[in-house]
């Protein structure tokens, strides 16, 4: 999966979570990566569904792990909690649907052009 640049409160970086993260994130957070979408959208989420969907998802988008908890502690020190739920759902999202690249559905037909001859229509009528 592709890393995604989000902007949050932290500026402007890149999101991922591969097998690797989403393991490590059911096991810091003991529940799966569903169940913890869930529970963030909910409002039952605890403190550690929304670090450790930051933690891993810049881990896993390329920056060491030495400098990516550091980082996220610090930004929850200094901000409202309530302000990382948005980067969290998106980064989870991004994890178990994907991008909206490959819209679900069949695509619209070509509409065709009405008919604008000067002959009459062809009618299925038996001569009279």
């Amino acid at each position: 999966m592709e890393a995604k640049n989000i902007e949050w409160i932290g500026g402007q970086h890149e999101f991922v979570l591969n097998i690797g993260q989403l393991r490590a994130l059911q096991k810091n957070c003991n529940a799966g990566p569903e169940v913890i979408l869930l529970r963030i959208t909910t409002g039952t989420w605890f403190i550690d569904d929304l670090i450790e969907t930051i933690r891993q998802g810049l881990i896993g988008a390329g920056m060491p792990n030495k400098e990516a908890g550091p980082m996220v502690l610090h930004l929850f020190e200094m901000h409202g909690v309530l302000e990382f739920k948005p980067v969290a759902i998106e980064i989870l999202t991004n994890a178990l649907v994907g991008e909206d690249d490959d819209p679900v559905g069949e695509q619209a037909g070509v509409r065709q052009q009405e008919n604008s001859g000067s002959s009459p229509s062809f009618t299925n009528e038996e001569p009279q």
